[in-house]
């Protein structure tokens, strides 16, 4: 490790405070971090205007009524805590006892997944960045489910989970893993692993509310803003035919969570726009019953309101002063 990296927060955050933390155990741990959330935000000059700002935003982006949240400013330590909760991604998930994991998931909508997995069907799943959604992942390889992930590999995430994106068995995870500088023909590859993974009944996770640019794109509306967002999981489902589920998984006191896999059907030739559009709908309705959890899409600024442009220097610099003006 280079002497920098002791000074920066990941450091301080993810090799310090939560290995710390997680010998609590996983209730005083959770409380822990809820603790440190509330008081960091009130401890930062401007953090909870900021929060307040964020949340205001999103209840009148959502048309909810005056007494459906509690008002920005008293839900703002909130999700200042939910932030804490947000990084710490799965760490307090890191054990390889798969019971004692499982445990701590209040799971809804498993049956229907299990029925489309034992039908050969496949599975489409479609994520997101509420919450727990890192966690979500332990429950679905713990239970065996034969799972592909087409994320960009978290980092920052348990050891638990790293051996399960490791493991050596045909059509490895690495060979399914995203990232933005993949050439054009590297990802009609993983397009083509996907498709085959589906087809011979696996389960194959992807995001659903990534701002994209480019192809493979559709248009959608969060939050109040219209963004072009990565819909590969609807033409998955549509070429395929197999099932799509949402997930959404949030935290629950005492270090545990709530997954749910909402079952959506298959996708019709010609239905995937719409269906991108259900899938935003759901997730808005997610963001108004949980907000503290909606750390991404109320602070990250892919999601918010487009910034105005800088405004144009009064004075020339010496290089554009001496160029021609033509």
């Amino acid at each position: 490790m280079r002497p920098r990296e002791l000074f920066t927060w990941k450091f301080a955050f993810y090799d310090v405070l939560l290995p710390a933390l997680r010998r609590l155990g996983p209730e005083r741990a959770d409380a822990a971090l809820v603790a440190l959330g509330r008081a960091s935000a009130a401890a930062w000059p401007g953090r909870l205007g900021r929060l307040a700002a964020a949340l205001g935003r999103a209840r009148d982006a959502l048309g909810l009524a005056p007494d459906a949240w509690p008002e920005p400013s008293a839900l703002a330590p909130a999700l200042s805590a939910g932030t804490l909760r947000f990084l710490a991604r799965d760490y307090l998930l890191d054990t390889d006892d798969d019971a004692t994991a499982l445990a701590r998931f209040d799971v809804s909508g498993a049956d229907a997944f299990r029925d489309a997995l034992a039908a050969g069907r496949g599975a489409v799943l479609v994520g997101g960045h509420l919450g727990g959604h890192v966690a979500a992942f332990h429950w679905l390889y713990r239970t065996g489910a034969p799972l592909r992930l087409m994320v960009q590999r978290p980092h920052h995430v348990s050891a638990a989970l790293e051996r399960f994106f490791d493991r050596d068995e045909p059509e490895p995870q690495a060979g399914f893993f995203l990232r933005r500088a993949l050439q054009p023909g590297e990802c009609v590859a993983r397009v083509l692993r996907a498709r085959a993974a589906l087809k011979a009944g696996k389960a194959v996770y992807l995001p659903g509310d990534i701002p994209w640019s480019g192809p493979n794109t559709r248009s959608g509306r969060l939050l109040g803003q219209t963004h072009p967002l990565l819909s590969v999981w609807a033409d998955l489902a549509s070429l395929t035919g197999a099932p799509v589920f949402f997930v959404f998984c949030t935290h629950l006191d005492g270090g545990r969570f709530s997954l749910s896999l909402e079952p959506h059907g298959p996708i019709p030739p010609g239905g995937e726009a719409a269906a991108v559009i259900r899938y935003l709908g759901r997730l808005e309705h997610a963001i108004a019953a949980h907000p503290a959890d909606a750390v991404a899409h109320l602070l990250w600024p892919c999601y918010g309101p487009p910034r105005p442009a800088p405004e144009p220097s009064r004075r020339p610099s010496r290089r554009s002063a001496a160029l021609p003006q033509v």
